[in-house]
């Protein structure tokens, strides 16, 4: 099997407005009408925060466009709370699950609740299994998630799902993968869209305008209620540690300053007011004029 199913890709097309500037970043806009309408995404982050951070405005963009959305959590979140026990955290992070998702627009969430910080431990042939099945069941078109080959990630959970999440979006494709999902009724499916964030270094080449769906965004990380919560109690300690405290310093006010403001700052680099960036991977196009100038149709 090819790299990628070019023939799908090509008959799926394209659903993207946008241009490519002279740096070579494509600049995509939100689109008037539904043209995502009939579509699929799925997020899949080891994290509930993660999407909401880099992705929100564009996952609240394509949901806006007419796409169904999901959200496929790898970890159970154990690890992130300022002062809760680890299932005490789970609870919270869990309950939190539930209003971003209501606060973003997707339809549901499945939990495959490995342990927070140790996926490393989880065999991959068993994590990539286990996203095939759901990007078939879901007839998943479009992903966002963690990009395999981000520099200097230092979170295993955050590699191992990309890793997988690549993989996945390959094989779920093949006839002969997993086999046994036939006979339930599934049928080969292949991811044809991919939008790949990473924490750090990242060859980006495309940028997305989310200044129309900011309020959405900043809600859905407001959601992720414990987290923030987390962050901004330990910017608290470490300023107490230099004798110092900032009076204003509430959720809402952290998400103002690290990451709209963050988002502000890309959107300088591509004449946006706002805008998210990723290493984007589109439906391989290369038979699409073939195709239209041979293709007939069936009987």
């Amino acid at each position: 099997m090819i790299r990628r199913d070019f023939l799908a890709g090509a008959l799926a097309g394209s659903a993207l407005a946008g241009q490519t500037g002279a740096s070579g970043v494509t600049v995509e806009r939100v689109s008037a009408g539904s043209p995502r309408q009939g579509k699929v995404l799925a997020l899949i982050t080891p994290h509930l925060d993660d999407g909401p951070i880099f992705a929100g405005g564009t996952i609240a963009k394509l949901l806006r466009e007419g796409a169904t959305g999901y959200f496929i959590r790898t970890s159970n979140d154990e690890k992130d709370s300022f002062d809760l026990s680890l299932g005490e955290t789970v609870l919270a992070n869990e309950r939190d699950s539930a209003e971003m998702i209501r606060a973003l627009g997707l339809a549901k969430a499945f939990d495959l609740s490995y342990r927070n910080h140790r996926m490393d431990d989880v065999a991959p042939t068993e994590l990539r299994a286990r996203l095939i099945f759901l990007f078939r069941l879901l007839k998943v078109d479009t992903i966002f998630s963690y990009d395999p080959w981000g520099h200097y990630e230092e979170n295993p959970d955050h590699y191992v799902t990309a890793r997988a999440v690549e993989a996945a979006c390959w094989m779920s494709g093949g006839k002969l993968d997993l086999p046994e999902h036939f006979a339930a009724g599934l049928a080969p499916h292949s991811v044809s869209e991919k939008y790949y964030f990473a924490r750090g270094p990242q060859l980006v080449n495309h940028a997305v305008d989310i200044a129309p769906v900011l309020e959405t965004k900043l809600a859905a990380i407001a959601a992720c209620r414990t987290m923030i919560s987390h962050m901004v109690k330990d910017l608290e300690a470490s300023l107490a540690e230099r004798k110092l405290r900032v009076p204003t310093l509430t959720n809402a006010e952290f998400i103002k300053q690290a990451f709209q403001q963050r988002d502000a700052n890309t959107g300088k680099k591509h004449g946006l007011e706002y805008a998210e960036e990723f290493h984007y991977i589109g439906p391989d196009l290369s038979l699409q004029r073939y195709i239209e100038q041979n293709a007939v149709p069936l009987g």
